[in-house]
């Protein structure tokens, strides 16, 4: 497949009073389209920094970012108006770029029906669960039909065991509606169980310390495969030791 997302020696330094920081320490990476990448690595070494840069909120200090599709991003809230419908939530991101035509309207009440919010287009978020709100905004993301998605740890607001669900339930939706997804996440099994590939960052200035080909059939039975365990080990090993 074709990248739909290189990064080329990227880098990312900071000026504060103390003096220059370094976040990021040339970075090469490339996602190919249709491809779920998770990115994994110590906290603070620069995670949600690359997220920022490969969207465009932040410029790298050198090397170059090449993206091609546009670009949808989920952040650790859900972000729902609470006075808004679950539809007109979903609607929301049509709204502020003006494409509320007739076939993208019709593009977001397809995906909340098949995607189990048909029945709640005329509740309020407050009155849906944590895990069918971060549905609906996925919903409200996929609306805008990005190519890229970029998410930054959706899940860690949920309890555990709504966060296993909702994963897996996103994982499936990104997986069906072919989009390319970038995860940054602190929890290795989510990371394995979603992705085709993990990133193992090392401690800030972070870079590549390694990359994992996850080969394991997608699915819920993967957390089940013996190869889950061996992943999750090697990963977690990696991490102490920068840790």
């Amino acid at each position: 497949m074709d990248a739909i997302v290189k990064l080329r020696n990227l880098s990312k330094s900071y000026h504060s009073k103390e003096g220059e920081i370094s976040a990021i320490s040339h970075v090469d990476l490339e996602v190919a389209a249709g491809e779920f990448v998770s990115i994994v690595g110590p906290s603070g070494c620069g995670k949600s920094t690359l997220l920022s840069i490969i969207s465009g909120l932040i410029p790298p200090s050198e090397g170059e970012v090449f993206v091609n599709g546009q670009i949808g991003y989920m952040f650790q809230k859900d972000h729902l108006f609470p006075w808004r419908t679950i539809l007109s939530n979903a609607l929301l991101g049509l709204e502020i770029q003006k494409k509320m035509g007739r076939e993208n309207v019709a593009y977001a009440h397809e995906l909340l029906e098949k995607y189990g919010l048909g029945d709640f287009k005329k509740h309020r978020p407050q009155e849906l669960s944590g895990g069918m709100r971060q549905r609906a905004a996925l919903i409200r993301t996929l609306a805008t039909r990005p190519q890229i998605l970029l998410l930054d740890e959706p899940f860690s607001a949920l309890d555990y065991q709504t966060r296993l669900t909702v994963s897996d339930e996103i994982g499936g939706i990104l997986s069906a509606e072919e989009v390319t997804a970038i995860l940054v996440t602190h929890d290795i099994a989510e990371s394995i169980a979603l992705s085709d590939r993990v990133i193992v960052l090392t401690q800030r200035p972070c870079s590549v310390r390694n990359i994992h080909k996850i080969d394991i059939d997608r699915g819920a039975a993967r957390r089940n495969s013996p190869k889950f365990s061996e992943y999750f080990d090697r990963i977690w090993k990696e991490l102490r030791e920068d840790g």
